[in-house]
């Protein structure tokens, strides 16, 4: 129940023990659902929302790769998205929305009701849908950021993305000794194209620089980064991880010493995910 403290461990285990050590490997559904085999939360549920698999009725959409199904006194299948014996008349197939119906456009959101393409702040390209309101306008601008805005330009010719990688959780795992085993250092993912032109090999280290700082880390050199044709232009993409700074058991550069501080417009959020930047061998 939730007086374990921990809302997402809720069901995890119970009277009959530990559930995630379960190891059952029966299957009769024939899709992958394998309900036996450790624990999926909050109901042991394997696909969410799996009610808008289903018809008005009840009835697959697809009667190949059934996801639930309605037999007149239950739901069979998955673990449903609600009560096992809940007619389907009763309860729509979207739970999150009031309505129980999927939504084409919504009135929550401050620069809605419908989806809009915007630039980033920074962006190598015009906004060819309304190049007059290339950004969203109801960002939230941080104190002094405008200033530190760079244009697409021979200055900042590639965009630059932050991710993070599967060992490492922000910034705490920088404390943990076998996760920063696994990922001990700080690297810049370059385009394999990209290297080619800049004349980089992987394990070289290189500098990566926007209008409002710069890092420095060893160059890995990949295919998985492709280029981008973007109105008829080249654009090429680096990718920083965000996981390093200067505490922790190994140190490296900020990721965010590059990004720029503004807000998205409902949630506030820094757009961290595209800017621009230049680099070079270090």
């Amino acid at each position: 129940t939730t007086t374990s403290g921990n809302w997402l461990y809720t069901g995890s285990y119970t009277e009959e023990g530990n559930m995630m050590a379960r190891r059952g490997t029966d299957d009769p559904s024939e899709m992958g659902f394998h309900h036996d085999w450790a624990f999926s939360w909050p109901a042991n549920r394997r696909v969410l929302y799996n009610r808008a698999s289903a018809d008005g009725e009840g009835r697959p959409w697809d009667v190949s790769r059934s996801g639930i199904r309605w037999t007149g006194e239950k739901w069979i299948g998955d673990v449903p998205d609600y009560g096992p014996t809940t007619p389907p008349d009763q309860a729509g197939a979207f739970i999150m929305t009031e309505e129980g119906v999927a939504r084409l456009f919504t009135t929550y959101l401050v620069d809605g009701p419908f989806s809009e393409h915007y630039e980033p702040v920074e962006s190598p390209t015009p906004n060819i849908l309304h190049e007059d309101v290339p950004i969203n306008p109801l960002i939230r601008w941080y104190d002094g950021v405008q200033e530190t805005l760079a244009n697409g330009s021979d200055d900042f010719p590639y965009a630059c993305t932050v991710y993070r990688v599967v060992e490492r959780e922000h910034f705490v795992t920088s404390h943990v000794p076998y996760l920063v085993e696994l990922m001990p250092d700080f690297f810049v993912e370059v385009p394999y194209g990209l290297a080619e032109e800049k004349g980089i090999e992987n394990g070289e280290r290189v500098r990566v620089w926007s209008k409002r700082g710069e890092v420095e880390g060893v160059a890995v050199v990949t295919k998985r980064i492709k280029p981008l044709t973007v109105n008829g232009q080249t654009c090429w993409t680096v990718g920083i991880p965000v996981h390093w700074g200067f505490k922790g058991i190994t140190t490296g550069a900020m990721a965010n010493n590059l990004t720029p501080f503004v807000g998205d417009a409902n949630t506030s959020c820094p757009e961290f995910k595209a800017f621009l930047v230049n680099m070079e061998k270090a």
